[in-house]
């Protein structure tokens, strides 16, 4: 791998709790979001629901990180977003930067993509808001977006499940990097990113060396990289920001990391819903409360009418199975093919 303290900067592709700013209604919202092929059809739910909720005056940018969506579903994601109120950008993400990321279940290298939003947008750009691929967005993104950075690398949610880095599914080596265990750890689905001191501090080139130098601490993915180069030096948003299922294990406020009035805002009027496990709306009869709404937002784009039907949980576990044996087998040719290297070249 190339050398992380000198990453390339890349622009778009060829192919296609804080204080409120004043701001322009003109200014667009710059929202970040990255996906692959297989979260084409959320992502489009995802556009479709911030579009939805937004004031009419204001202006939304996006620009997606494009992992291998297919044209025909880059086709439909144009239509959901078929509005003078919205433009999309396609950026194509350099994936040699992130061979040596660790990948797990359902957790591809496009979690990662995040990570380099500093690098991929251009430099003009200073501030963006970043959003996870498996959220329906009930509010209004503009007051998200009007909410002061001030010095603070990022704004996040406290994650309601891993409130601190000390936390039994936070950090692993936390003492080790002498983070004090009171710090708090946040869900990065939902980030408002100050890109420029981000740029500044190249926080991605430092995450990403975390990455590669600790894997054996790695749980979280990406997030375990932001929170533990970030540990801080991140501003606190408010928890209906970004609601976590997490929150629905808690018998009340009290067993959980914020307020009452947080707690009671983030459960019954969230501004996002994050569906943040393996379980999701479009590939689980797992229950949800907000299952139909998710639903009520994809009817609004050229996936109207698609639901999880038994006919697609049974193609669904042939996909897995034949991945399943495939990469089986490729771990196999790979374990044959050092033995017959080591016979051909051995000593003796």
């Amino acid at each position: 791998m190339a050398s992380l303290f000198c990453l390339p900067r890349f622009g778009p592709s060829s192919h296609d709790k804080g204080k409120i700013m004043t701001t322009s209604t003109k200014e667009s919202i710059i929202i970040v979001c990255a996906a692959d092929n297989r979260y084409a059809m959320p992502l489009a739910v995802v556009i479709r629901s911030v579009l939805e909720n937004v004031r009419s005056d204001r202006l939304c940018t996006f620009f997606i990180i494009d992992g291998g969506i297919s044209q025909k579903n880059k086709n439909k994601i144009l239509k959901v977003s078929d509005s003078k109120q919205c433009i999309i950008t396609w950026l194509k993400p350099p994936d040699d930067i992130l061979d040596n990321m660790k990948v797990s279940g359902h957790i591809k290298v496009a979690t990662y993509y995040k990570i380099l939003i500093p690098i991929l947008l251009p430099d003009n750009y200073c501030k963006a808001i970043y959003l996870d691929s498996d959220l329906i967005v009930q509010g209004d993104l503009g007051k998200l977006w009007d909410i002061n950075i001030e010095n603070n690398y990022l704004l996040a949610v406290q994650d309601s499940g891993i409130p601190y880095v000390s936390s039994y599914y936070g950090l692993q080596n936390y003492k080790e990097l002498g983070i004090p265990l009171d710090y708090k750890y946040f869900n990065a689905g939902v980030l408002v990113l100050n890109l420029e001191k981000m740029r500044k501090q190249s926080t991605s080139t430092q995450v990403i060396q975390y990455l590669e130098d600790n894997k054996q601490h790695i749980r979280w993915h990406d997030q375990d990289g932001l929170n533990a180069v970030l540990a801080g030096k991140w501003g606190e948003l408010e928890p209906r920001w970004n609601q976590l299922p997490s929150i629905y294990n808690n018998s009340s406020w009290k067993d959980s990391p914020f307020s009452q009035e947080e707690f009671t805002n983030a459960l019954k009027e969230p501004y996002i819903i994050h569906f943040a496990s393996s379980s999701k709306p479009w590939n689980s009869t797992v229950y949800h409360p907000a299952n139909d709404l998710f639903f009520h937002y994809l009817d609004m784009t050229p996936w109207v009418g698609w639901r999880w039907t038994i006919w697609r949980r049974i193609w669904r576990k042939i996909i897995q199975k034949i991945q399943f044996y495939k990469e089986k087998y490729q771990g196999y040719c790979g374990v044959q093919k050092a033995v017959r290297f080591k016979k051909n070249f051995s000593c003796g």
